[in-house]
Formats: structure tokens, sequence, C-alpha cells
């Protein structure tokens, strides 16, 4: 269909050149005839009028009757109108109208060029006849001296008679050729586009049929590299189509073999593929339906697809359907403008989940009852005459009361930042405030351990943030850099970075290797048991801070080395998103 059309412009293209061609050597060939014809007219008129002008000079005066007769049966004969006037510019004679009555010609452009002793003519319409008329005007000499001027003109439409007939001539032979041009560009252009034809045909097989299909010999030979070159893509495509097919068993086995469901949709909601594993993750939805919206009434699976394509990155939630939790996991392919969604039933994860956080809750509840009742009769017991034995394990007692409490404090605090269930209490907060205040609190710590705790900060913008989690990240960054630093000291930088405040604590303790660092902010977990037993460490601080970092919208980081030092760098959003 494509081609039929690029024929008929073609063919209209070709027939609008040679219409424009022949148009422009009609028309110059017209224009040159015209001038000929008007070149031949003037000769003639201007031989006549010299003629005239050498009979009237045998006459003595211009109004002599046998001259008028000679002028009147000339003017017959030639069919031109003869007009005397005298040097004056009076009409003395005029073959169509009374002289009497006809007014001075002095200044008509041809009789002041014949009075100036040239030959004059011009072409204008003549009031007197109402006519388009042609003029000639000759001097008339009468010895040395100009006495008067003799002019013969002719009506425009006689001139033109002969014109006219070469133009409808001309016509006829031009529109002739033109018709016959167009019969023979016609013919032409079909016999050019018929192998065209033929090798449109075969891409259009192409494109529906998976048949080999082969480009003839001839065509090949007719239209050389281009039918080379489209028989090269009709291979291509064959050996594509085939690793296609192939490509996609393997996905399609992929998908089956997969416990987890999955579903191809289209830019426009439209189903591509719906693997049986979530056909039978969800047996209750119909996936033979042309959209996923008609199968899964969901809305929020709406705006995951919406966040997907606006973010161009993987994006997933937990949804809730009839009892049971799912993940949903969306990811946008730009290329194919698809959407791929993978499904995986959580269930059993999120009723452990919900197991682990109420025996989580439990135990804290039974540890901290009797922890309550040990540090009451531990304050009893200061107050007693101990033995010096009897303190020393009154203080070991203490200590670890002491460092179980922090542990309770920490997994509840913990615990509920898992859980999200801390809703952050905006406002405006000075981060250099709160770092000034925690400092206070450990320089005495810090002194004491010979370390030097110092500030560096620039004017800082205002966070909108939970004061308190900021200080309990603080606290918890500057402790353990304290805790794990025996020389030198700690520095905490404060800086505007990126729209947000970039927090940084160094410090010139004991380093940590690089194969520990991805777990550091995993609860519990501890490079040197020994030391945390002795600093008096929970295994939670870090954690703490990660959570307090990601309710915020911000990002954590650390960098180490043995004996180096540590440097845990934290980013924080000036605004916090909706």
């Amino acid at each position: 269909m494509k081609l039929k059309r690029f024929f008929r412009r073609s063919l209209l293209s070709l027939w609008a050149i040679s219409l424009i061609i022949i148009a422009a050597l009609a028309i110059v060939i017209i224009k040159k005839e015209k001038a000929v014809e008007v070149k031949r007219e003037l000769d003639e008129i201007q031989e006549l009028a010299l003629a005239l002008s050498a009979e009237i000079r045998s006459f003595p005066q211009l109004d002599n009757k046998d001259l008028i007769e000679l002028l009147i049966t000339q003017a017959r004969l030639s069919k031109t109108r003869i007009t005397l006037i005298e040097a004056t510019g009076q009409v003395v004679f005029d073959s169509e109208k009374e002289a009497s009555v006809m007014e001075s010609h002095r200044y008509r452009p041809e009789i002041y060029q014949a009075l100036s002793g040239q030959i004059g003519s011009s072409s204008r319409y003549s009031d007197t006849l109402k006519k388009m008329m042609f003029y000639v005007a000759v001097p008339i000499w009468r010895e040395t001296q100009i006495t008067g001027a003799c002019r013969l003109s002719r009506y425009l439409d006689l001139t033109a008679m002969s014109y006219r007939q070469f133009i409808g001539y001309v016509l006829s032979v031009f529109g002739l050729g033109l018709i016959l041009s167009w019969i023979l560009i016609y013919f032409l252009l079909k016999r050019l586009f018929r192998p065209l034809d033929e090798l449109s045909s075969v891409i259009s097989q192409a494109e529906v049929s998976d048949q080999g299909l082969v480009v003839r010999a001839s065509l090949l030979k007719e239209l050389g590299e281009l039918a080379g070159g489209v028989s090269h893509l009709i291979s291509q495509k064959e050996e594509l189509v085939s690793h296609l097919k192939e490509e996609q068993e393997m996905i399609s086995g992929l998908f089956e073999a997969s416990s987890e469901g999955w579903l191809l949709i289209d830019g426009e909601g439209k189903i591509i593929l719906a693997s049986d594993s979530l056909k039978h993750m969800f047996s209750d939805l119909d996936f033979n339906q042309a959209f996923y919206w008609q199968a899964m009434r969901w809305p929020e699976l709406n705006m995951l697809l919406s966040q997907a394509k606006e973010k161009l990155k993987p994006v997933e939630d937990r949804m809730e359907r009839n009892g049971r939790f799912f993940s949903c996991a969306v990811i946008w392919l730009q290329t194919q403008q698809h959407f791929l969604l993978r499904f995986s039933d959580i269930t059993e994860m999120v009723d452990l989940a919900g197991k682990k956080q109420e025996f989580q809750a439990n135990l804290i509840h039974e540890l901290k009852t009797p922890l309550t009742a040990i540090s009451g009769f531990l304050e009893a017991l200061e107050e007693e005459n101990l033995s010096s034995e009897g303190k020393a394990y009154l203080d070991i007692i203490k200590k670890n009361t002491g460092r179980l409490n922090r542990l309770i404090e920490d997994l509840t605090r913990l615990s509920e930042l898992e859980e999200q269930k801390e809703e952050l209490e905006k406002e405006q907060v000075d981060l250099t405030e709160i770092v000034k205040s925690v400092v206070d609190v450990y320089t005495s710590p810090a002194s004491k351990k010979g370390l030097t705790l110092q500030v560096e900060s620039e004017q800082l913008v205002s966070l909108e943030a939970d004061p308190f989690l900021l200080e309990q990240l603080v606290i918890n960054l500057v402790d353990n850099a304290v805790r794990y630093t025996e020389q030198g000291g700690v520095t905490i930088s404060l800086r505007n970075k990126d729209g947000g405040v970039e927090l940084a604590v160094v410090d010139t303790g004991i380093g940590l290797a690089e194969e520990h660092l991805p777990r550091i902010f995993e609860r519990f977990y501890v490079v040197d048991k020994s030391r945390s037993r002795k600093t008096g460490g929970t295994g939670l601080g870090l954690a703490i801070v990660k959570h307090i970092v990601l309710l915020h919208q911000g990002k954590i980081s650390v960098t180490s080395a043995p004996g180096v030092g540590t440097t845990f760098t934290v980013w924080l959003p000036e605004k916090q998103p909706e």
C-alpha cells in the first residue's frame, strides 16, 4: 500500500514536471512569435509610411485634393488609417474622421518623434475609434525642412489575428505532446516499479510468515544491491525469529519453574504473559482478560506501575489479599515499553516476623520485671556496710545490670524503628546545636581516655526532622567512636551538601577490616566480642542509627581501615518528602 502511494506521488510529480517544462517552452515560443509578428507588422507599416511620405512630397500642399483621394484609396487598400499633420500639430487629413473636429496632435508620442526628424511608433487606446491601435509616423520633408508628418495606424486586433492562430497551433501541438509524454511517463514508471512491487510483496509476506522466502534471481539482477539487501534482511529476520522462539521457550520455562508469579503487560496495560504459577497463586482471578485491571482491581498496583515508570527503576510493595500477604515488584522495561511484575507469597515470612516481634516484646517485658527488682535491691545493698569483697561483687552486678538495661532500651528503640511505628515529630532543627549538646556530654569520658573531641561546622541550613531521633543518632555515633578509640581523638564535621546536611564522625580508633563493613549495621553484629563486653556495647547502636537515617529519607556510609580509624558519613535532606 505504501509503494502504491509512492508510485502515485512519483507519477504526479513527473507529470507536474513535464507540464511545467512544456508550458515554459510554449510560453517562450509564443512570446518569441509575438515579438516577431509585431516586428513584421511594424516594418510593413513603416515601409508603407515611408513610401507615402515620398508621394506626398510631390504635391505642393498637404490639403491637395488629388493627394487626399490618393490617401483615401491607399488607406482602403492597405487597411490602415492615414493621418496628415502639419508642423504645428493641426490635423489636415484623416481617413477615418473629419479633420476639422480633431484636436492638435503635436504632442502625440509618434508625431512628436516624427516632427523631430525621426520615425515614431507607439501603441495605445484610440479615443476616436475606441479601439487599441498601433501607430507609425514619419516626417514629411520639403528640401531641408519638415513641413508635417504622415501617420499610419492599424487595429491591434488585425495585427494579433495571425498571432492568435499561431497560439492555437502551438497549444494544440504542445497539448498533444503533453498527453503523449504523460502516457509515456506512466508506462515507464510502471515498468520501473514492477520489480519494486514484487519486492514489496516479498517483504509483506516476510512480515507475516516465518517460512523461508527466497528472492528470485531475475529480481536480484534487476534491483541489484537493493534486492540483495532485502534477501539478507529476510534471512536475518528468520534467524532472529528462531532465536526469539528459543528465548521465549527458555523464559517461559524459567517462569514456570519459579515459585513466584510473573506478569508481563504492555504500556497500555494489556496482558502479554501470565505464568501458570501466578494463575495458581491467584486462582480466583481471570487472567484471560485483555487488560490487567480487568483481572486485578487493585488501586495500589496502579500506583506501583506509575512509580516504576516515573522513577525508571524497580519498585516494590507489600499487599494483602484474602488473608494472605504478597510482595509485588514492578520493573519498567524502557526499551520494550513493557511492565514486568513479580509476585511472591510472603505470608509465612509475615507470620514469622509477627511471631518474632511478639517474642521480642514478651522477652523485653519479662526481662524488665526482674531487672527492676534487682536494681531496687542493689540500691538497698549499697546502703549496707559490706566488706570490700562484697562491694566488688556488688559493682560487678551493677555493671551487668546496667548493661542489660541498656540492651533492653536499645531493643525497644530498634523494635519501634523497624516496625516504623515511630512517627516523625517534624520540626525545624539546628543539627549544630544537637551535636554540641552531645559533645558536651561526652567531653568528660573522652578526656579521661586522653582523647580530643571537636566540632567543625559551617553555617547550616535548618532541617525538617525529629530532634529526639537525631539526638539518638548523634549519641550512638559519638559513643561508638569514643568507645573504640584509645588515642588521638574524634572529629564531628558538619556542612551543607546537595539540598541537605552532611554529618561526618571521624575517629582515629582501631578501625575495621573491609570484610566487616557490609555487616556492621546488622543487629548484634560485633567484630571483637571480648572488647565489646569490656566496653559495654550492645551491638545495636549502629542498627538504630541506620533506621533513624532511613526514617528521615537520608543516606549513611562508612569507610575504615585497621589502625587508621573509621569515618561514618550521614546525609539528611533539608525537607522531608511527603
